[in-house]
């Protein structure tokens, strides 16, 4: 783990209290020991996060619904292997079973779920959960699939018994394999952000290594692969993109995404999880995935030409000197793809920064000069210039960008990150990338 200031300092005091007058190395044995696994747990959980939700992130879910799991569920030829890695306390694997069940997938499906903490692992097998936690369920499958048990509500009994639960590390090899081949889908979602790069790319490709072919690997938006390994290829959906195994003979994948037709085609909004459920600015629900008006927030203030230049960035097109026909098309490239142009252009290995020409950073601090507070071009300008080695350049635009969305100055335009999220993972690459250095 890349530990931030907070965390080393949470791991310090545990281990004042835990270690006493013993030496390192001693300690470290002990830790080791079957006699030291309750100091190992107390460790863990130091510097562990186990934030999570039960329907978090429904934007990327409602992709992973019809562009994932509809396709493999209708192609399959018996039950589903699902992999919920660092499912903390399971409310991840009780979403996965939910919406399995509302796919029509074969009864004998499964979802295991893993974590580094045994204790949270002990509430996870409960799949029970406070009353609020529903505020994200699909009325529906409220209904169909999570029952009362007092104050609290847990999952029906029908699909707990489609859940396993164990304890992993992913730092520990080997990974779990189900029986009779690979995993048809494995989410891993805001896990790898407190990771290394070194440890980053490694559990990817172990990840990758369990994946059946043509099985997907779901990470959070904040963790946006800048090279795909092999044999991953991307899958760029409307609002998210996935990583799917090709087949042995690295034949077509077996699900297509809808590919951008016009910049003029306006995205449909959905509901960032960050926003309130009811009261004032609480939208209707479809009885599926909860959504908001389809025409987005203007980019208030944003300079015409830099528009341009990040609608140029999101479409991977730098090196194109092209201008777009009119500002109001330059406006609407920026407002409608924001999301998926996004994560094409920090997703794809085709566009990455390692593979993406000098163009895109010229166009991009062109952009921010025209536009500063555009926050969502200083944070792919962040990834930019940290993929490309050069960390404190990289957290001086983190930091802008922070500022940005800590003083409401941030204009406000689709992103792959909504500016709670945005927020967070800046702050995050600040603190990783400033431990580093302190290191060196």
């Amino acid at each position: 783990m890349a530990l931030s200031p907070a965390q080393a300092r949470r791991l310090d005091e545990r281990l004042a209290v835990l270690q006493g007058h013993a030496l390192a190395p001693q300690y470290v044995l002990h830790l080791n020991s079957a006699a030291g696994a309750a100091d190992l747990e107390q460790l863990v959980r130091a510097v562990v996060v186990h934030k999570t939700d039960l329907f978090r992130d429904e934007v990327q879910l409602a992709a992973f619904r019809s562009r994932v799991l509809a396709p493999r569920v209708a192609s399959a030829r018996g039950p589903l292997r699902v992999w919920s890695a660092g499912c903390a306390t399971g409310e991840e694997v009780a979403t996965l079973l939910a919406l399995l069940e509302e796919a029509g997938a074969d009864p004998a499906s499964t979802v295991l779920g893993t974590d580094i903490s045994e204790s949270v692992l002990a509430q996870a097998r409960t799949l029970s959960f406070p009353a609020e936690a529903l505020r994200r369920v699909p009325p529906g499958l409220r209904e169909r699939c999570f029952v009362w048990d007092g104050r609290r509500v847990a999952l029906a009994p029908a699909l707990r018994a489609r859940a396993s639960f164990r304890l992993h590390n992913l730092m520990d090899t080997p990974y779990p394999r189900p029986e009779g081949g690979g995993f048809d889908v494995i989410f891993c979602r805001n896990v790898l952000i407190y990771f290394t790069a070194e440890a980053f790319q490694r559990t990817v490709v172990e990840l990758a290594g369990r994946l059946a072919p043509g099985g997907t690997l779901v990470l959070s938006s904040a963790e946006p692969l800048l090279q795909v390994p092999p044999p991953l290829k991307l899958l760029r959906a409307e609002q998210a993109f996935f990583y799917v195994r090709a087949d042995a003979s690295g034949a077509a994948l077996p699900i297509a995404a809808p590919r951008m037709e016009t910049l003029r085609t306006p995205v449909p909004q959905v509901r960032r999880d960050t926003e309130p459920v009811g009261g004032q600015g609480a939208r209707r629900e479809s009885g599926k995935f909860a959504t908001v008006p389809s025409t987005p927030a203007p980019p208030g203030g944003v300079h015409p030409e830099a528009a341009r230049l990040f609608a140029r960035v999101l479409e991977g097109s730098t090196s194109d000197a092209a201008p777009l026909s009119s500002d109001e098309e330059a406006r609407r490239a920026v407002e409608s793809n924001g999301a998926r142009e996004a994560a094409r252009f920090v997703a794809d290995s085709d566009v990455g920064p390692r593979a993406t020409p000098p163009s895109a950073e010229v166009a991009l601090r062109r952009c921010l000069e025209l536009a500063p507070d555009l926050a969502a071009a200083r944070y792919l300008l962040g990834l930019l210039l940290e993929q490309g080695g050069r960390p404190d350049e990289a957290v001086g635009e983190y930091r802008r960008a922070l500022g940005a969305v800590d003083t409401g100055r941030a204009v406000s335009v689709p992103f792959l990150l909504n500016p709670a999220r945005l927020r967070v993972a800046c702050a995050h690459a600040i603190e990783r990338l400033e431990s580093a250095s302190a290191r060196r």
